[in-house]
């Protein structure tokens, strides 16, 4: 098990988030879970088994209003983070057109904008100093393939894909500044993995990408993706380069 870790993790409420709260706790750390959605109650589970460990914070990232307000909790309770998991994000374009179609929605463009990218920024602004108060002094942010852009072969999915773009250039920005304190920024991507992330079933309903004749694809899971991530973040110093490590779950790198 090793040394005992603090860690916060943001959308936790489901899915690969609660797998990485899950999962940190029966390691034996202590972990504050972002929880968004009041109807789905699988973190009070954990909390109920858990109760000296686990502390649910109320945490909506696309206010920095909330953001700041679920800081003030978790600096109640610690004065150091070892982890950030930016894990809170989006998906509002499901079937959306190309730039031929003759409408394109804007609105969702920047919500995804909105949640994905800056909220990244305010949970690690909000929590910044307890990082780096901390012995790993972590940052993880969970981007996706969709932001490579020498990957990129979409033609649709503007506002997720710019979002994630925007996070991944929000991560070096934040490694600039805190390198040469020790800080460290890595970008995760969790594979295909069934995920209800912007589906607009019920919160038991999973979302799966269904693949074309053309593309094969290989689905991961919330657990064996959240393993993946907690392997990679037990190591950092195998990703401490110059710009922040963009690895996916199963530590192969991914291209900018």
């Amino acid at each position: 098990m090793g040394k005992q870790r603090t860690v916060v993790v943001t959308g936790a409420d489901r899915s690969v988030g609660l797998e990485l709260v899950k999962q940190y706790l029966e390691r034996g750390d202590i972990v504050f879970a972002g929880k968004y959605k009041s109807n789905w109650r699988l973190l009070e589970e954990l909390q109920a088994k858990y109760p000296d460990r686990l502390t649910i914070v109320e945490m909506d990232v696309s206010s920095t209003e909330s953001v700041n307000a679920a800081a003030q909790v978790i600096l109640a309770k610690t004065n150091k983070v070892d982890i950030l998991i930016n894990n809170a994000g989006v998906w509002l374009e499901h079937g959306t057109g190309t730039i031929f179609d003759p409408e394109l929605d804007y609105d969702r463009m920047m919500a995804q904008i909105n949640i994905n990218a800056l909220g990244a920024i305010r949970v690690t602004h909000a929590l910044i100093d307890p990082i780096m108060h901390s012995y790993d002094k972590l940052i993880a942010n969970v981007s996706s393939e969709a932001a490579s852009l020498t990957g990129c072969r979409k033609t649709n999915g503007f506002g997720y894909c710019m979002s994630k773009v925007a996070m991944n250039m929000q991560a070096i920005i934040v490694l600039n500044a805190i390198r040469h304190l020790g800080g460290q920024v890595i970008i995760l991507h969790p594979g295909n993995m069934q995920s209800v992330i912007g589906a607009p079933a019920g919160p038991d309903a999973p979302f799966v990408e269904m693949p074309t004749e053309d593309d094969v694809r290989f689905y991961t899971t919330p657990e064996v993706t959240a393993r993946g991530f907690i392997e990679i973040l037990s190591e950092p110093e195998r990703f401490a380069i110059r710009n922040p490590g963009f690895v996916n779950y199963r530590g192969d790198t991914m291209p900018f």
